[in-house]
């Protein structure tokens, strides 16, 4: 089982990260079979090793691609919430449901979905739940609702201090921020929430088409940058964008979730990561594997208020 990644997909295949994989010795069962989980650094050795035709060579990095002809059954996250709401089957999906309940009083029920382990029926009953929000505008409205809810108090709660040690402890295995400092960004993002003691991660999805484009790329070593953040239209996107200002780079970009919402416009970052040449335009990459353990952004100086 893959996830699906990105809005572009070279010719003939779906840009996809292996997650999940049939074993007896797997702790989760689907369809009376067994699956192990696998983090991505894992997933690259397992399919080299079993499935080659699954690698793909980016003119940057190895990626994983499924082609087209091997794609067995394509799980849409609107499709499955759905089925979820009128009919859950657990626990797990009672709580999901109820929250797309509350959560549909501002947001249509068609412009949500259901992603990771809730999608393919592998999740456990102490399992987070990764809820797919499809449109910008529907995105920000449930991040305003949240602040609301937050600070006047109501059914949706900020994550209690354990969850959030959890998360921390998953998400920076390298502990490139500490934990005051991972803290203060995430809080401030709104993309996450307890509903009934269970954590809950809002994912933006934009309604998207964008063309593969294959431009040449050059690999120019690890770097650290310092940089002022002058475009963040795309902080919450798959890949995160942040433009800056720095005299040598143009873009950091953030393939890992830890880094979504990270900066706004006029903070300053510091950002450490792969640096890149592609198509004559200098970025750099964070998050060159899901863990990325040694890269991360974090904010050195907040943009002031607003007027």
């Amino acid at each position: 089982m893959f996830a699906v990644v990105g809005y572009a997909h070279p010719p003939g295949r779906v840009l996809a990260f292996l997650r999940y994989y049939p074993s007896r010795h797997g702790s989760r069962c689907r369809g009376g079979v067994r699956y192990s989980s696998v983090s991505i650094a894992e997933s690259f050795g397992y399919l080299r090793e079993r499935h080659p035709e699954y690698l793909f060579r980016h003119p940057c990095r190895e990626m994983q691609a499924v082609p087209l002809e091997r794609v067995g059954e394509h799980l849409l996250p609107e499709r499955r919430l759905e089925e979820i709401a009128v009919c859950p089957g657990d626990e797990f999906e009672r709580q999901v449901g109820e929250l797309a309940e509350l959560l549909s009083r501002e947001v249509p029920l068609r412009c949500l979905g259901i992603t990771g382990s809730g999608l393919v029926g592998l999740h456990r009953p102490s399992s987070d739940a990764d809820l797919v929000v499809y449109g910008r505008g529907w995105f920000e409205r449930l991040r305003r609702m949240l602040g609301e809810c937050f600070t006047e108090g109501g059914e949706l709660e900020p994550p209690s201090m354990e969850q959030w040690r959890r998360c921390y402890e998953k998400r920076l295995p390298g502990r490139e921020l500490s934990f005051a400092e991972f803290l203060w960004h995430e809080r401030r993002k709104l993309n996450r929430l307890s509903f009934r003691g269970r954590m809950v991660d809002l994912l933006l999805v934009r309604r998207a088409k964008e063309r593969w484009r294959a431009e040449p790329c050059r690999q120019l070593g690890r770097r650290r940058i310092r940089a002022v953040v002058v475009e963040d239209g795309l902080s919450f996107d798959v890949p995160a964008r942040y433009g800056v200002e720095h005299e040598l780079v143009e873009e950091v970009v953030s393939y890992t979730h830890t880094y979504t919402g990270q900066a706004v416009r006029g903070e300053v970052i510091e950002a450490c990561g792969m640096l890149e040449e592609v198509g004559g335009r200098v970025r750099l990459v964070v998050g060159t594997t899901r863990e990325a353990v040694g890269e991360y952004i974090r904010v050195l100086r907040s943009a002031p208020p607003e007027a």
